[in-house]
């Protein structure tokens, strides 16, 4: 969906409101019946944690939001609620006075010039209201002073549409909330997914308050941001009559002696991303007696005992590239000279190819052996996107974002980027961009890009426009991290191809 700026979606508003004829009061419930929904669900994941909600409620239409979301979780939990106000419910306004006075009446509000240590405890989450999109500058007293006390309490936070001090636009702020949640409301704001903004916001969320489709269609937006919503629409319905040919067929062309593993997660992460068939090319010295994976296909292609691919390896590759729909090379397959005849080939193909790891730094390193070709698909870390754009002479662009790094790569190479870390950036030749939302610290572990590659190489199959599978392939790998049993720092690679599916159930009935 379009990511926009504070001016944008307040022109949105105002014509939901004014034009379409929807109560304010209506979007503001609407709001706060998503945000405490959300709010419901991350609850599981620190369930033991959290006995009591303190809402913290300002004076604006964010403070109306938070009123609504306290009475929610009234309702709907077993939370303890206490509403912090920044001031009395008489000096609200609008829609924030009507729903304050109707949360008054079940639970009490305590207005407070001061946030003091002990009015907080362990087990405590708190739900930040205070300031939404419409500051300028930095925040005042006493709202400064709030906001640095919240980050000092080390409990969790949730924050309503945007972290309070932040700026919507740019994602900027000297003093503002640090988030593990942020719930946007509307439309997402760019500032909450720029770079900046990465520590401030934690996890995203997304809340459709009816904005129509027609007034957002209409709106100029520079780039995407992907929700769940998104990626919904890519994983339709599947033919009832369908079967593993037609769904189609995915080659994973990696691994070296150094690096065995590498290519059976991407392997195993393109059969639980739906694959009809996924085939292994591995170099012949490669021992994998020991996979449990017994729907994979692996293939032993000459290495002239080396362990390593290398020219005598490409006829059989040929053939095998020849038999599949879309080819992943890479994962593991090191830098040594001897693959440079081999990648130079493999990139002649005119089959969907994702090119990841150190396939992307053989490239970086002979950038001629490179075909472009728009339904490439280049996976780089930052370490990796820098060398790229060094090859391709882009030098003048590294100080840049990471958003405008990529859509200069995309085009000068005329291939799509994926630009992986936090807030995974996705760029088309044809100059789209979008902003992954998902995602969590959980995924910062070796080989969870070996597992992104092969997961992209099943949704790529049967895709004529690339852009939407990738952006979706990228979003669910995200997902799939966020919903990892082992919390933020027990996760591996090896448990995420089992958490693929669950991602795709939570994002679509048809998964």
């Amino acid at each position: 969906m379009k990511a926009v700026t504070v001016d944008i979606i307040r022109e949105l508003d105002r014509k939901t409101i004014e034009e379409h004829g929807v109560p304010g009061e209506v979007l503001m419930e609407r709001a706060g019946i998503g945000i405490a929904r959300h709010i419901i669900e991350w609850l599981e994941t620190i369930d033991s944690h959290a006995s009591r909600a303190v809402i913290l409620a300002g004076k604006g239409n964010n403070g109306g939001d938070a009123y609504v979301v306290a009475r929610c979780l009234y309702e709907s939990t077993d939370l303890d609620i206490v509403i912090l106000a920044a001031c009395p419910v008489e000096e609200l306004e609008g829609e924030a006075l009507i729903h304050a006075t109707k949360t008054l009446e079940e639970t009490p509000i305590k207005v407070t010039e001061q946030f003091e240590p002990e009015m907080f405890k362990l087990g405590d989450i708190v739900v930040d209201g205070l300031l939404g999109t419409g500051i300028k500058g930095s925040p005042r007293t006493p709202y400064a002073n709030w906001i640095k006390m919240v980050n000092k309490l080390n409990l969790p936070v949730v924050s309503l549409d945007i972290p309070s001090g932040m700026n919507g636009d740019d994602g900027s702020g000297d003093n503002c909330i640090k988030a593990d949640l942020t719930i946007t409301i509307g439309l997402p704001k760019t500032g909450i997914v720029a770079d900046r903004a990465i520590e401030q916001c934690g996890q995203l969320r997304f809340v459709d308050i009816g904005i129509p489709v027609s007034y957002v269609e209409a709106v100029d937006a520079g780039f995407e941001a992907e929700f769940d919503i998104d990626a919904r629409q890519f994983l339709s319905r599947r033919p009832s009559s369908c079967h593993k040919n037609s769904i189609g067929r995915v080659l994973i062309i990696g691994g070296s002696t150094a690096y065995p593993g590498a290519p059976l997660l991407a392997a195993k992460s393109a059969l639980r991303g739906g694959a009809g068939l996924v085939t292994l090319a591995i170099p012949e010295q490669i021992d994998y007696s020991y996979s449990d994976c017994h729907a994979l296909i692996i293939k032993k292609i000459t290495d002239n005992g080396n362990g390593i691919f290398c020219e005598e390896s490409i006829d059989e590759i040929s053939d095998l590239i020849n038999e599949h729909d879309v080819i992943v090379v890479g994962p593991g397959i090191s830098t040594q000279r001897c693959l440079i005849k081999f990648m130079a080939f493999v990139c002649t193909t005119d089959k969907t190819l994702v090119i990841d790891a150190d396939a992307l730094n053989i490239i970086a390193e002979v950038p001629n052996i490179y075909q472009e070709k728009n339904s490439n698909i280049l996976t780089p870390h930052p370490g990796e996107m820098q060398r790229l754009m060094r090859a391709f002479d882009l030098d003048e662009m590294l100080g840049t974002s990471r958003l405008e790094q990529a859509a200069a790569l995309a085009v000068a190479i005329d291939s799509t980027i994926v630009l992986k870390g936090a807030r995974t950036v996705v760029a088309s030749p044809d100059e789209r961009y979008s902003i992954n939302s998902s995602g969590s610290p959980a995924l910062a572990t070796a080989g969870s890009g070996d597992c992104l590659a092969g997961l992209l190489g099943a949704c790529l199959l049967n895709q004529e426009d690339c852009f939407d599978a990738v952006k979706a392939a990228v979003f669910i790998h995200g997902l799939a991290g966020e919903l990892s049993h082992c919390g933020m720092r027990g996760l591996i690679a090896d448990d995420l191809p089992e958490l693929i599916p669950a991602a795709m159930r939570k994002i679509s009935p048809f998964a």
